[in-house]
């Protein structure tokens, strides 16, 4: 077993160049899966290709009041882009709407875990499985406490990659959230009031830079997330939380396991309580523990970045050095 401390910072000078999306074959897809044994539900995605095609994928599972574009914003031609630097490298993607947001078929907020989705997501590695021979599971947020979960229970993926995530997320921060930040969706102005249940949450506008970004947000990128801003149902929130962070299940884990956080994450460091992410060594040294079965461990911090680490400036960092993880661990 080994695990190891990154330094982001030293990836800046290896920049790759990212292709056009022209370049890439995509395509929207959509998977059966089943919630339980009587609760049938489809998940959509769109899978790209690199040119010349790939026999590895890389299954991207979005946060909380996102869906499936986190992975692939339509801003700035591209720069926030993860989806493209995936492509870049090699692999092919699926970016998945998790099922209630999206183009995912809706369920009442009620229905929604973190473990059903987790179990949804386990459906959606084993058809990856007929067409590819490598599948990396990549999550944001509460898409990564759903991939960790889901890796727990069926250790099915060949690796895993977290990002946005501790575990030490901040009573404070989750509180000032909670009471500032985030609201029942029939109350919100926007028109996402008239298509969910009051179980589902989403952010209060303006709060978003406060919440999700670093010091310096691109203005573009801040508009068109608050323009199309998602929602999170209640109870795969909370389930997120105590399932997702705690020690039994990070134990189950025997898979490589890549965590990455910005070091000025609200949710997730620093604060009351929160992790540690002031450095690469420091965020290894708390997290390891809770990885002490995974096959190999490797934390990184990308300094002064918030918690959609995808929207960040200096993205292409903490992107290639994940890439370059994946590269020579699957």
């Amino acid at each position: 077993m080994r695990w190891q401390a990154v330094g982001l910072a030293l990836a800046l000078m290896v920049g790759t160049a990212v292709p056009a999306h022209a370049a890439a074959d995509c395509s929207d897809v959509t998977v059966p899966v089943q919630l339980d044994v009587l609760l049938p539900a489809e998940v959509h995605g769109q899978l790209c290709q690199p040119p010349g095609g790939s026999d590895r994928v890389q299954l991207l599972v979005h946060g909380a009041t996102y869906d499936s574009r986190y992975w692939d914003e339509p801003v700035a031609d591209g720069r926030f882009s993860y989806v493209r630097r995936a492509l870049a490298d090699g692999w092919a993607t699926l970016a998945i709407d998790r099922v209630g947001y999206g183009a995912s078929t809706r369920e009442p907020s009620a229905l929604l875990t973190a473990s059903t989705q987790a179990l949804t997501v386990h459906q959606v590695v084993s058809s990856l499985r007929a067409s590819f021979g490598t599948v990396l599971l990549v999550g944001h947020s509460v898409g990564s406490a759903v991939a960790l979960i889901e890796t727990s229970l069926y250790n099915d993926a060949d690796a895993l990659a977290l990002t946005a995530l501790t575990h030490r997320v901040s009573p404070e921060a989750l509180a000032s959230a909670l009471a500032v930040d985030v609201r029942p969706v029939t109350v919100d102005p926007g028109p996402l009031a008239s298509e969910y249940d009051p179980g589902y949450l989403t952010t209060v506008p303006g709060r978003r830079a406060a919440l999700f970004y670093g010091p310096h947000p691109d203005p573009a990128m801040l508009a068109y997330d608050e323009a199309t801003k998602g929602v999170v149902s209640s109870t795969e929130m909370a389930d997120a939380i105590a399932l997702g962070f705690g020690l039994p299940t990070s134990l189950a884990v025997t898979r490589p396991v890549y965590l990455v956080d910005g070091g000025l994450d609200a949710l997730f460091c620093g604060k009351l309580l929160g992790g540690d992410c002031s450095d690469a060594d420091a965020l290894a040294a708390e997290e390891k523990p809770y990885f002490a079965n995974a096959s190999s461990f490797t934390a990184a911090v990308l300094p002064d970045a918030g918690h959609d680490l995808n929207f960040e400036a200096r993205a292409a960092v903490y992107e290639n050095a994940l890439n370059a993880w994946a590269d020579t661990t699957t």
